[in-house]
């Protein structure tokens, strides 16, 4: 199911079912403010191997709300809803005094492939360059090892939307997945790459010495939200 607006009514949405026909109740979004639902995978430092797979939503044990705004995985909270608008990645720029090289976030977007489930069902998949997020650093640094890059420009306009809005609540199951996959077809016959090099090899750096950190990457789900409250 999507949601379309209701012609002459502000605020006023109704479901749809894939033939275009409204098929449920009415959605006041006036009662709803716009944010994000996210989390955060880490992906360690070394070779990742063919296949790999890191799972969003899934694991929010110990995390804080720097890393996600959770509290039930994989699910929004009881009595929360949301009309999902928009999703996005970003990789963040340090991990505590690690910070992340140009070099690993090319080779983590360029590389990845993203694709989001809800209740099984896909929403969208793609290349991990697809999914800019709206949000990150912009500019220049002189340090050493160091630039700032991005997927996309960072303003939330350029971000680019669902064609049809999905309305979320505690029912529906949450899965993003981030994955590194073979790609047999650069090697071999035709040998762009080596076996190894078409490994991706992710490292960190600190303080100008390489050391064995991780790259973190943050999910956005971003939308219209409505939280339970007592009246």
């Amino acid at each position: 199911m999507a949601l379309m607006p209701i012609e002459g009514q502000p605020g006023l949405f109704r479901e749809v079912d894939d033939a275009g026909n409204f098929s449920g109740p009415v959605i006041n979004i006036r009662d709803f403010r716009e944010g994000d639902k996210y989390d955060t995978i880490a992906i360690p430092f070394g070779p990742q191997s063919w296949g790999t797979e890191y799972i969003f939503f899934q694991n929010i044990q110990n995390k804080r709300f720097l890393d996600t705004n959770l509290k039930t995985p994989s699910k929004l909270s009881a009595g929360e809803s949301m009309v999902l608008d928009r999703i996005g990645l970003y990789v963040r720029s340090a991990a505590g005094i690690s910070q992340t090289t140009p070099h690993d976030f090319k080779q983590v977007v360029d590389n990845a492939y993203y694709r989001l489930d809800i209740n099984d069902i896909l929403q969208d998949e793609g290349p991990a360059v697809k999914f800019p997020s709206g949000y990150g650093l912009y500019g220049q640094t002189n340090e050493a090892d160091q630039g700032i890059v991005s997927v996309g420009v960072p303003a939330t306009a350029s971000a680019s939307r669902l064609v049809k809005k999905q309305l979320l609540n505690q029912n529906h199951e949450l899965r993003g997945v981030l994955r590194f996959d073979a790609r047999q077809w650069l090697v071999g016959a035709a040998p762009f790459l080596t076996a190894e090099q078409a490994t991706a090899d992710f490292t960190s750096v600190a303080t100008g010495s390489e050391t064995q950190g991780v790259v973190l990457v943050t999910n956005f789900l971003h939308g219209l939200i409505r939280s339970a409250v007592t009246k």
